[in-house]
């Protein structure tokens, strides 16, 4: 009996030894594959925390350069104000434009947007010609504050109205849109270590990306002689003498003498408007603009003496009265005027404060249309040794800006970096060059760096980043 309750006991003994052994086992086993999770885990987080930090520079360069353009952006871009007087806006172009607003609608607000660039946009209707619309659309290009139209469509106004009305309608209905921007509350400023220095390497792409945010001015010159392409020009032509001969009808005579009175009288305001500037580059330069409009005006008078297209009475009354006279009186009051008879050691200083301006902006091709439109006054002065160091000063800052702009146009292909012998050599262009070599007759490598390459190019020294 003895015997058997030892070996019931052994047997008892082993199948709780074993079960343990197991439970253990099972324990470790468990644990082996949590562990191995863990390390999956690590790498993957290691992997993506690399990734972190290789994307980083580029990254902290992009907010260091969007930094740098926060101002000009929020001076683009309207605020709260410019938004809430938008309709106001709107109707006072359409009465400059004398285009006729016939219905104004607010679109929805996009709810899933999730930027900093909250979108404001209004369905406007209008009636108007198309040089009309073409004017109300050009008050929106050139508004100080950033606004596009990125649609519209347009219904041609019915041979019959203007026939019957004498007047151009069409139905027009465009889009405007505008962006406010207003960053978000929550996001916090992250402090970038070297900042300035940073920011000093990244100034040519800060200056690009400003000037891509300028607005670049244009002029809109009206109509300009050009017929409204939404109507039949299929009109057909009387004949008030009854001389049989094909001329224009009187209501086409009256609306031509209408545009060209018109057109005399802007250029007389203009040139009030021209010969009160006070800065010299600018007066030349609109100058030289409004040369060119008054000849064509004058020249397409000319012609309609010459080819005896005015036949109808009052229509060559105020051809004479307010057309021809008025263009004689503005061409005497030019020619009698102080542009052109030279420029003072005064207007010398100006011209060169402008173009230093123009230059500390990076407006270089602006100082090259400022030395273009006095260049030939320069040339005048040029043997007065007193205004000779004024004009050797302006035609200095001319020729940095000429060799900013054509360092840009020098097509430079990175192809790789390498040192040897502790000497740093690149290879560009396909040629492997080193500090002091010549890339080409006019260009040579300054300095090899980690980030960029310095070059020496008509003794001024550029940095371009590859």
């Amino acid at each position: 009996m003895s015997t058997k309750k030892t070996w019931i006991a052994v047997l008892g003994g082993g199948v709780l030894l074993g079960g343990t052994l197991g439970a253990f086992i099972w324990t470790k086993y468990r644990s082996i594959e949590t562990d191995r999770a863990e390390i999956t885990s690590l790498r993957a987080n290691i992997e993506s925390s690399r990734k972190q930090i290789e994307g980083t520079p580029n990254l902290e360069r992009e907010v260091i350069v969007l930094r740098e353009i926060n101002e000009l952006m929020k001076s683009v871009l309207p605020d709260t104000d410019d938004v809430n007087n938008l309709v106001r806006t709107l109707q006072k172009f359409s009465e400059d434009s004398k285009v006729k607003i016939s219905g104004l609608k607010k679109k929805p607000e996009d709810t899933k947007n999730k930027s900093d660039f909250d979108k404001v946009a209004y369905q406007v209707s209008l009636e108007g010609d198309a040089f009309q619309l073409l004017d109300f659309m050009n008050m929106l290009e050139s508004h100080k504050r950033f606004m596009r139209v990125p649609t519209f469509r347009i219904q041609a106004a019915q041979r019959t109205q203007i026939e019957k009305e004498s007047a151009i309608a069409h139905r027009i209905q465009l889009d405007v849109e505008t962006f406010v921007y207003e960053p978000k509350k929550d996001a916090k400023t992250v402090k970038i270590d070297g900042y300035e220095r940073k920011r000093d390497l990244l100034l040519g792409e800060i200056q690009r990306r400003r000037q891509d945010l300028a607005l670049v001015p244009f002029v809109y010159h009206g109509q300009r002689g050009r017929r409204d392409p939404w109507i039949d020009p299929r009109v057909p032509a009387q004949d008030p003498g009854g001389t049989g001969g094909e001329i224009k009808s009187v209501q086409e005579q009256m609306g031509l003498i209408q545009s060209l009175a018109e057109r005399a009288q802007q250029a007389t305001e203009e040139w009030d408007t021209i010969d009160k500037i006070d800065n010299v580059i600018e007066q030349m330069l609109k100058r030289s603009e409004f040369d060119g409009k008054l000849s064509a005006l004058e020249e397409e008078v000319r012609r309609l003496v010459t080819e005896n297209s005015i036949t109808y009475p009052p229509a060559k009354r105020r051809l004479q009265t307010e057309v021809t006279d008025a263009l004689d009186s503005l061409r005497a009051k030019i020619q009698g005027g102080p542009i052109g008879t030279g420029l003072t050691e005064a207007q010398l200083h100006e011209i060169e404060k402008t173009m230093t301006k123009q230059t500390e902006r990076g407006e270089f091709k602006q100082v090259l249309e400022s030395y273009k439109s006095v260049e030939k006054d320069l040339a005048l002065v040029e043997s007065d040794p007193l205004r000779k160091r004024l004009v050797d000063r302006i035609k200095s800052i001319e020729a940095d800006a000429r060799t900013v702009l054509d360092f840009d146009k020098i097509a430079l292909r990175f192809d790789g970096r390498a040192y040897v012998n502790g000497q740093a050599i690149a290879v560009i262009n396909g040629k492997i060059v080193g500090v002091g070599d010549l890339l080409d007759k006019e260009l040579l490598i300054h300095s090899i760096n980690r980030d960029e390459i310095e070059f020496l190019f008509r003794g001024m020294v550029f940095a371009r980043r590859f």
